[in-house]
């Protein structure tokens, strides 16, 4: 969001009326979620339990030069300072272990901490013997903490022959290359993939060879790593972007691909368990662009089973059979558009780079009652509200939602610091809106380690802090009441 203090106040206020005058809807938006990231894009989300959100990506904030790649927004939009927010991500978040958590990076893959911090037990990869990332493309997480990677990467293992670019690559619970398996290589990248309920994989790139042998653009391989020559989708241009495997051998393809004899660009469609796509789905829906930047329409990515019989499908498009869906709509198992959800104008384009950019690059639910969309867009209308202040991941209302059936978020702590910057003491004035029960302020550098904490006894007051023993630097100062955090805001001290 950009501005200053009034037209924030402005934007409350309209956020504030819009929820008290609008009726709940299903995938109604939720306007007491907003972030304010001005560009790129958002590429992944990861929700956790306390009710803040993971994001990876290219994301700049108002006021700064500089771009984060990895971020946590707490439970209303607002960047979480506690976090290391930092530049440790881009790609993919995937969840491990409790609150430990994989993400990709533009050539390799990442295993971080709750707080933020690289794991010191995953190595950074480039920093493992054989092993030089070239391009980054997808990667599958074992149990045990292994990693299986795509892309196009260089190998040095003269040893086990294992030398030149290869598209496929084991890697260790410790990050090292895994020497005991067989890497694979392809004619270009291998972009995307994802495992298959009976332990193959189907994955998507530029995969026009597999190993020497001739393959499509789409296929299937094997658990380790060999290529599934029962599948034949005959991609010969294009990928897809992403998968829905059924438990039958079938699955869903979303992205912009063509297959030998046939004219049309294809871009949402279901294969059978041999590659042939499935007569008795409609493989050619129509997705288009009107203003979108691009070279090949629109691109649908992302695909999410609503129920047993419909499909949300997200990605960079406007037009959907000629009917308006700007970046989601909904299909049913026969591959046709469908009213009732997204019928409104959707996602809202902008302009970056002299590129016009409006994706909603997929959608997740959290429970019953709230859905979360994330992408690269600048506003977004459900049909009845329109909030021109949604940036880059955004909270739906859930199917479940009755009218007044889901309360808004309750109102967030208050606290402001003064002076700010500070060189002997600092004032913190709060109110933490609700009974101090187990409530706390505590200030931490910005290596998470703690450094002040006073319990507070009452619901509104002022804290003053010493500050002459701290080393200068910036701070985050949060109201706690257990472990939820009600508020974060920075504190500068000056040497």
């Amino acid at each position: 969001m950009r501005g200053g203090g009034w037209e924030r106040v402005v934007l409350g206020f309209l956020a504030t009326a819009m929820v008290g005058t609008a009726r709940p809807q299903p995938f109604g938006l939720d306007t007491t979620f907003r972030t304010e990231v001005n560009t790129w894009y958002v590429s992944s989300i990861l929700p956790r339990q306390d009710g803040t959100v993971l994001a990876s990506g290219v994301m700049r904030f108002p006021g700064e030069q500089t771009d984060k790649r990895l971020v946590r927004f707490l439970p209303n939009g607002a960047r979480d300072e506690v976090f290391n927010n930092s530049g440790l991500g881009q790609g993919r978040l995937t969840a491990w272990n409790g609150d430990t958590f994989y993400v990709a990076t533009s050539q390799t893959v990442r295993r971080i901490l709750s707080n933020g911090i690289q794991d010191p037990s995953f190595i950074e990869m480039n920093s493992g013997p054989y092993f030089s990332s070239l391009q980054g493309g997808d990667y599958h997480v074992y149990a045990d903490g292994r990693v299986l990677m795509s892309g196009v990467h260089v190998l040095s293992d003269t040893v086990r022959d294992f030398v030149g670019h290869h598209c496929l690559v084991w890697f260790s619970s410790e990050g090292y290359l895994d020497t005991t398996q067989h890497h694979r290589k392809c004619l270009g990248s291998l972009n995307v993939f994802q495992a298959l309920p009976d332990g193959r994989f189907i994955g998507s790139g530029s995969t026009g060879t597999w190993d020497g042998q001739a393959a499509s653009n789409i296929i299937r391989f094997h658990a380790d790593g060999e290529l599934d020559a029962t599948f034949q989708a005959n991609v010969w241009w294009g990928q897809a972007y992403g998968f829905l495997p059924l438990d039958d051998g079938r699955v869903y393809a979303a992205g912009a691909f063509r297959i030998t004899g046939i004219t049309d660009t294809l871009r949402l469609v279901r294969f059978m368990p041999d590659g042939t796509l499935d007569p008795t789905f409609n493989n050619f829906l129509d997705f288009d662009v009107v203003e979108l930047s691009g070279p090949n329409g629109g691109v649908p990515s992302y695909i999410h089973p609503l129920d047993t019989g419909r499909l949300i499908v997200t990605g960079g498009f406007e037009r959907v059979d000629d009917q308006v869906r700007k970046g989601l709509c909904l299909v049913d198992t026969a591959g046709n558009l469908l009213d009732g959800h997204f019928e409104g104008s959707g996602a809202g384009n902008y302009v970056y780079q002299g590129s016009t950019l409006g994706t909603v690059r997929g959608i997740l639910p959290v429970g019953d009652d709230h859905w979360y969309i994330w992408g690269g867009y600048h506003g977004y209308d459900d049909g009845t509200l329109n909030d021109p202040g949604q940036r880059m991941v955004s909270r739906l209302h859930g199917l479940h939602t009755g009218v007044g059936s889901v309360p808004a978020p309750p109102a967030q702590a208050l606290l402001s610091i003064h002076p700010n910057p500070a060189d002997a003491w600092v004032a913190l004035d709060y109110d933490l809106l609700v009974p101090p029960q187990d409530a706390a302020l505590v200030v931490r550098d910005m290596g998470g380690r703690e450094v002040y904490r006073q319990e507070l006894r009452q619901q509104k007051q002022q804290v003053v802090w010493d500050v002459r023993p701290v080393a200068p630097g910036t701070y985050t100062a949060s109201l706690l009441i257990g472990e939820r955090m009600l508020r974060t805001e920075k504190i500068i001290i000056r040497p």
